[in-house]
């Protein structure tokens, strides 16, 4: 008997899901002036994805304008997109006239670096394995890579090469070893790689051929000694570490000097271009003493870290003296109170070395806080100078921001050149929406706001000469590139901002193009119930609904995961994919989500599963009140914290929600303590900020166990009606799918158990991302909605 498909019934969803997963985003920009010439155009490069599902992964392809400086929004001939196949990395030097790609490199090299320049491949290096691992551009660690003043050099972060390795064993592999030394398994070799491709040893000497000298016996190498890790999507990563590529000498070499058990990223140059700054990790944190192992990183702000400076591979500030020993680096922040400092980047000059940090975070211990921007001043004696001042603080973290004025800087990047005429351009979180902002350097006068209060969300793209390329989208419109001017005097409100269209633009889909323009966004202004617990902290909630909607909607409450993070009104595929099928979305922005000023998210921890239930419960009944959701037909989809709510909901008010979906959710704290790579967390969100800090240890008391599963939505399973559907991935660490099926189990041991189905994707992490996952996933929460939604 053939095997029965489920879901069943849903093709017309399914035509529709794949139209609006076939929409591109924008994902980078480069602007290029050359001159000031008015006559002479600039040059767009703009960098977008696209899904690739029946290959299960993302295309990413390359288009190019030129613009009139005094461009009027018509529309534009772009170049023939051109795909960039298997690349993980793309920098274009400040001039503009050299590129750095970076590809895999296959079986036998770790990477393949090509520059690019006067129009044709000047030089493809492969690296070998020994040399370093895979080359990091994760966005935190590494986001591209760095330029030298001159252009001639180019820092870049890669897996350090490994420390230690087993001898080779088999086939009498002992005897030969000495035949292959200082190669692996694969015969990989270590050195700099030189101008022909072949690796040099240290003595200069040509490599290439010394472990082919006849037939070797088959041999391998066992696993040795476990090695931690930075945890979810790190996992199995060597510590990332900086190399520089000459283009003089077309050599690869390892930065030395940093401290050890650390790891270093986000190298810049320094403006006499002899030395980096860059940002070191401590592998065990500081603010955590009692756990000893190296936490969780990705999303997790509040790892300490501080700014160095270190002398570039071959320059004479790299030796000490007349001597072989390397110098080591200098941290420049050892005078600051400081627990955090990341981003640096050189104001036009040279004078100051401006930077930001997530020290409030880390002081509190939550995941993400309020960022705060801070300058050392950079004279003749370079780091020896900043190391020796103390930062000062450009900006500062806001508690509470006043009515809708400014409630503080969320973010944790910056551009390559991101000031301008003395002010600091980013993109940030401004209550419900992404705004880009200019910051004064000097610290004269506040933030002002360079985007438009149109309920749009902007995100910065590229700043050059003067010139912004942004991104805006909503919920109702998919990504559009736009382009300002930033002016050199006072700025006085926000820029006049141009839409760059292209003259071949196809349009959508008629039935994406239909539902979009059927979109209704609305923001619910709302304070908590009084007696709830976390303080009287205003927050808000979006709702995204059919406006042609006839009556109120089934309604989705669509808790967002951090807890510290929030939902803007941008362009997501869910949020206009569910309101296609006539549901209304209630996204609440409860207390402890960003973008309202840090008294905002302080007022969650310690009170995670009763303050933010109590606002997702506000924002449900605020949204029924108004007329627009059906409170007999609501359900609940989150992920992660917003599973660990999805839960909570369900089973803190049974009658409210008949059906729920749950992906890779926190469902029991005294089961994630021993599984998540981010145990610090259960600390604070259960115990509060200093409560929790004080009982962090390595081994959690009894008490904190049942204080952990007090707070979980375990300890409400036993009321749970609500149809509960779960998405778990197999490879996820920060929420080992255990946590969830343990929840699972729990459920069918009831008597009266609700129906319940699980999913597991057995290659996806926390994020369950990839294409095919993502298609599968939406399919079937539109199935699972659509029968335990539909009208009685």
């Amino acid at each position: 008997m053939a095997p029965k498909d489920e879901p069943q019934g849903m093709q017309s969803e399914a035509a529709l899901l794949e139209a609006f997963g076939s929409l591109p985003t924008i994902s980078g920009a480069w602007l290029r002036a050359s001159g000031n010439q008015q006559d002479i155009p600039l040059t767009l490069t703009v960098q977008s994805v696209q899904r690739n599902v029946s290959a299960n992964a993302q295309r990413k392809f390359l288009t190019t304008f030129s613009l009139p400086r005094e461009y009027g929004g018509q529309p534009l001939q772009p170049t023939f997109p051109v795909e960039l196949k298997d690349v993980l990395l793309l920098s274009v030097s400040p001039s503009g006239s050299r590129t750095l790609v970076v590809r895999g490199g296959g079986d036998k090299a770790s990477a393949l670096l090509e520059v690019w320049g006067g129009g044709r491949l000047l030089r493809e290096l492969s690296v070998p394995t020994t040399l370093h691992g895979a080359v990091y551009n994760d966005g935190w660690f590494a986001a591209g890579a760095a330029w030298s003043p001159d252009e001639q050099r180019v820092a870049y972060v890669a897996e350090a090469p490994a420390d230690v390795q087993t001898p080779l064993w088999g086939n009498s592999a002992s005897a030969n070893e000495d035949k292959i030394s200082g190669g692996d398994a694969d015969g990989n070799r270590s050195g700099a790689v030189g101008d022909d491709g072949q690796e040099i040893g240290a003595d200069g000497s040509d490599k290439k051929g010394k472990a082919d000298e006849g037939a070797q016996p088959k041999t391998w190498r066992g696993v040795g000694t476990f090695q931690e890790d930075w945890g979810e999507l790190n996992t199995g990563k060597r510590r990332p570490a900086l190399f520089v590529l000459d283009t003089t000498s077309w050599h690869v070499v390892g930065v030395q000097g940093l401290p050890p058990g650390a790891t270093a990223g986000q190298p810049v140059w320094t403006p006499s271009g002899d030395a980096l700054v860059c940002v070191v990790w401590p592998h065990t944190a500081p603010n955590f003493p009692a756990l000893p192992q190296r936490l969780g990183i990705v999303y997790c702000f509040n790892r300490p870290c501080a700014l160095y400076a270190v002398a570039a591979p071959g320059t004479s500030a790299e030796r000490a003296g007349d001597s072989d020993e390397v110098c080591e680096a200098v941290r420049l922040t050892k005078h600051s109170q400081l627990q955090s400092a990341f981003a640096p980047r050189f104001v036009p000059g040279g004078d100051q070395l401006v930077f930001l940090s997530q020290h409030a975070a880390c002081v509190s211990g939550v995941h993400n806080g309020t960022t705060s921007v801070h300058s050392l001043p950079w004279r003749q004696n370079g780091a020896a100078g900043a190391a020796e001042a103390e930062a000062r603080e450009v900006l500062a973290v806001v508690a509470s921001p006043q009515g809708d004025g400014f409630p503080g800087l969320y973010t944790v990047g910056l551009l390559p050149q991101p000031i301008v005429g003395g002010r600091l351009v980013t993109h940030t979180q401004w209550r419900d929406v992404g705004a880009i902002v200019a910051v004064d350097v000097d610290g004269a006068s506040p933030p002002g706001r360079l985007t438009p209060q149109d309920g749009n969300s902007w995100s910065l793209l590229d700043c050059q000469a003067g010139w912004l390329v942004a991104v805006c989208s909503s919920p109702s419109s998919p990504p559009a590139l736009h382009l300002a001017r930033l002016p050199e005097g006072t700025l006085e409100g926000p820029l006049q901002w141009t839409a760059v269209t292209a003259s071949d633009s196809i349009d959508f889909d008629p039935a994406v193009c239909a539902a979009l323009a059927d979109i209704q966004v609305d923001t619910l202004q709302l304070r908590p119930e009084e007696g709830t617990p976390g303080g009287a902290v205003p927050f808000e909630a979006v709702v995204i609904r059919p406006a042609s909607a006839q009556g109120p909607c089934p309604g989705i409450v669509l808790p967002h995961g951090g807890p510290h993070s929030a939902y803007v009104r941008s362009y997501m595929l869910p949020t206009a994919f569910l309101p296609a099928l006539g549901y209304a979305i209630i996204a609440p922005n409860f207390r402890g989500s960003t973008g309202y000023g840090e008294d905002c998210i302080q007022a969650l921890p310690g009170h995670a599963g009763s303050a933010d239930v109590a606002d997702c419960m506000a924002a449900l009944h605020a949204a029924v009140d108004r007329g627009w959701v059906d409170p007999e037909r609501v359900a609940i989809v989150g992920g992660s914290h917003g599973g660990f709510l999805a839960g909570h909901l369900a089973g803190q008010h049974p009658g409210s929600f008949r059906a729920a979906v749950l992906r890779n959710p926190v469902l029991d704290l005294s089961v994630m303590i021993h599984l998540s790579d981010i145990p610090d967390w259960c600390y604070i969100e259960a115990w509060g900020c200093q409560e929790g800090q004080k009982r962090m240890a390595a081994r959690p008391s009894a008490e904190d166990l049942e204080r952990f599963r007090a707070v979980s939505p375990i300890a409400h399973a036993h009321a749970v009606k609500a149809a509960m559907l779960f998405m778990l991935g197999a490879k996820d660490r920060r929420v080992p799918l255990t946590d969830a099926q343990l929840y699972v189990r729990a459920l069918a041991a009831r008597g009266d158990a609700p129906e319940a189905r699980t999913i597991v994707f057995p290659e996806d992490t926390h994020a369950l991302d990839r294409p095919q996952t993502e298609f599968e996933q939406w399919i079937n929460v539109a199935a699972w909605l659509k029968t335990h939604l539909a009208k009685n």
